[in-house]
């Protein structure tokens, strides 16, 4: 009597699960948000919005940003791991989420790796390696050259302790070694001013903050931090090949899912991405802001992430950066 009963209520889980199955509507059948978890207007924003109006296309659904900032980007990529694993709410995971964050603070309410699933890598923006136009500098090498006659009398201004600016000095001055001194500030822009005032001697800042100043004379580009040139700046050279071999520093942005969303899904998100920012008027809209389309699959962007999370979290150990 046991073993019927045993048959039957497996019979019946089998024919619940069928019936589920069955019943459930090809993804998508409803609306997709895509938490952004920085406040709207930046980079990131721009990159969601371009992304979310290219699915909108490709899926037939409404794909709505939802902006959730606090915390450098904890509060809205727990939000998102912490989702249904349906496809219907994804991340526009970005460098400090996902790379630094981890190696940045000592607890996290979610884990980058296990609790989040790579879709695709959508961009990515280099950085500016700039000084004050009255400094001496006009190449890398005579920077590296004045760094090392005045050690610690340099300053560096960055967008605040362990935001991708200080820390891509960090590197710079490790790979260069070179003794320069930290001043960080609440955003790029005020670093970017008192660059321009002479407060500061040295700054990395992206392109798309930086590039008015540099064309207009107040400030001077050494160098760019990809390891091939960029046609954004066809003439800029990178800092590899202008003095330290090897640098690169780039911050990112892409799409995730929760961890546990269906292979299928994840494959169809990935496609219809990749379709819509590859075309040549997506790609000049990126282009606008400095940034460079990549696009990859999404077990490229899980190797991409893992590289970059040693990469920062190394750079974080060494330099003792220490989270304000």
């Amino acid at each position: 009597m046991t073993h019927i009963l045993r048959a039957l209520t497996a019979a019946v889980c089998l024919a619940a699960h069928a019936f589920a199955t069955a019943a459930a509507p090809p993804f998508p059948a409803k609306p997709v948000r895509i938490i952004v978890p920085f406040a709207p207007g930046g980079p990131t924003d721009i990159v969601a919005r371009t992304v979310g109006q290219q699915l909108t296309l490709a899926l037939g659904q409404p794909v709505v940003v939802d902006n959730r900032p606090g915390a450098g980007g904890v509060v809205g990529a727990d939000l998102a791991a912490k989702s249904a694993a349906d496809g219907y709410t994804l991340l526009l995971c970005s460098t400090g989420a996902m790379a630094i964050n981890p190696g940045l603070l000592t607890s996290m309410p979610y884990d980058p790796v296990r609790d989040l699933a790579p879709i695709t890598l959508v961009v990515t923006i280099p950085y500016l390696l700039l000084v004050n136009p009255a400094y001496p500098a006009q190449s890398v090498k005579e920077l590296l050259a004045l760094a090392r006659a005045r050690p610690g009398q340099l300053n560096y201004g960055s967008a605040g302790t362990g935001t991708t600016s200080h820390l891509a000095m960090e590197l710079f001055r490790s790979m260069a070694g070179i003794q320069v001194t930290h001043v960080p500030y609440k955003g790029s822009a005020p670093a970017a001013t008192d660059l321009v005032g002479g407060q500061l001697q040295l700054l990395f800042d992206a392109p798309p903050s930086s590039l008015p100043f540099v064309r207009s004379g107040r400030l001077r580009a050494l160098g760019i931090s990809t390891l091939r040139r960029t046609p954004l700046l066809p003439d800029m050279p990178t800092i590899h090949e202008a003095g330290v071999p090897g640098y690169e520093v780039l911050t990112w942005s892409g799409i995730c899912a929760p961890a546990g969303t269906p292979k299928a899904v994840v494959a169809r998100l990935n496609e219809a991405i990749v379709q819509g920012v590859t075309n040549r008027e997506t790609r000049d809209r990126f282009a606008a802001i400095g940034a460079d389309v990549v696009a990859n699959s999404s077990e490229e962007y899980r190797k991409f992430i893992l590289a970059e999370l040693a990469k920062w979290s190394r750079v974080i150990r060494e330099a003792g950066v220490v989270a304000h």
